[in-house]
């Protein structure tokens, strides 16, 4: 035989030895080998020495910039409009999703937002668009009282042709639909909206700093805390769940690329290697409570489907074969073969 001969027929044997070992009785063994092999490295190797934090931060960039706007994305928005339309939880109440200790701990940390919220509304009531809405609505709310008075004041006998009277002549002035108040009083309004909006704002924040406020927060939890949850297709229609989701998508895509959030992004990733850079990786996974037996059960379910699925293709024999082939015809196994002669 040839050295070339020699060379092929050891390549055949080593290309179905692999093979058998993949897909036999012997697999689930080497996965869990494969899995002590990897903790052993992750004993003593770094995160850093493991992974470069460039390329991480190079991956993140790809993928915010590639993911949101892909087609497979757009799919899966569509397809989980459909799946939450679908009320596959079924039946629950919303204490099954939060417990009252976690909506008491969110209430206070909300009322301690109490100073911020604050300055918000006051920025608010600087702004010349919130004056004159506020002009508007408070111009409605005054037409509305005057209307309301005037309903209930016609039940009272000899009342009504008063106020009837009253009414013509403030007709004049107000207009049978309150428009003409309206635009009488947005000047008057519009010069004091900004000082009534400042005494509102002190009122909701005055409320949100009452005691008694976070005590009906929770009374009210628990008022509808057991009551079930009511479908969403009974308030949204599937277009609308869908064109919701859509719009998400659109606002992902624009702010996921913007120099903002890839900083963001970078910053999180730097974070993360300044925590546990130089740890070596098995602290890491410890601190994520995956244990060895945790790794070894998905490693052995998982590693059998895998390789069976790529033997279906008809491509496992040629991975093997191109992996090792460079090694049998290679120069030094050459001379080893020839020398065995």
């Amino acid at each position: 035989m040839t050295t070339e001969t020699v060379a092929q027929a050891l390549l055949d044997a080593q290309v179905a030895w692999v093979i058998g070992r993949l897909t036999g009785d012997e697999l689930p063994e080497l996965a869990a080998k494969a899995v002590d092999d990897v903790l052993a490295i992750a004993e003593s190797a770094t995160v850093s020495a493991l992974v470069d934090p460039e390329l991480v931060t190079s991956i993140a960039r790809t993928l915010a910039k590639n993911v949101p706007p892909s087609t497979a994305a757009s799919t899966l928005v569509d397809h989980s409009a459909n799946v939450v339309m679908s009320n596959p939880a079924g039946t629950y109440s919303l204490r099954e999703v939060i417990d009252s200790d976690n909506v008491e701990r969110i209430t206070d940390e909300v009322i301690g937002l109490t100073p911020l919220l604050e300055k918000v509304l006051d920025d608010l009531t600087h702004s010349p668009m919130t004056a004159a809405i506020a002009s508007r609505f408070v111009g409605r709310i005054v037409n509305d009282v005057v209307a309301g008075n005037r309903a209930m004041a016609e039940k009272i006998p000899g009342v009504g042709s008063l106020v009837s009277f009253g009414s013509k002549a403030a007709g004049k002035a107000i207009g049978k639909t309150g428009e003409q108040f309206e635009a009488l009083f947005s000047d008057t309004a519009a010069k004091g909206a900004e000082f009534a909006m400042g005494r509102l704002n002190k009122i909701i924040v005055a409320t949100l700093k009452d005691p008694s406020t976070r005590a009906a927060v929770i009374e009210v939890f628990d008022l509808y805390a057991d009551r079930p949850i009511g479908r969403l297709d009974k308030v949204l229609s599937l277009d609308d769940a869908k064109r919701i989701g859509g719009l998400g998508q659109d606002v992902f895509i624009a702010g996921a690329v913007s120099e903002p959030v890839l900083k963001l992004v970078d910053a999180l990733i730097a974070g993360f290697f300044t925590v546990y850079g130089e740890s070596p990786a098995a602290e890491l996974l410890d601190e994520l409570d995956l244990t060895r037996d945790i790794l070894v059960e998905h490693a052995v379910r998982g590693a059998p489907r895998l390789f069976d699925a790529v033997v279906a293709t008809g491509e496992l024999d040629r991975i093997v074969r191109e992996q090792l082939s460079p090694f049998y015809e290679s120069d030094a196994v050459a001379a080893i073969l020839g020398a065995t002669k």
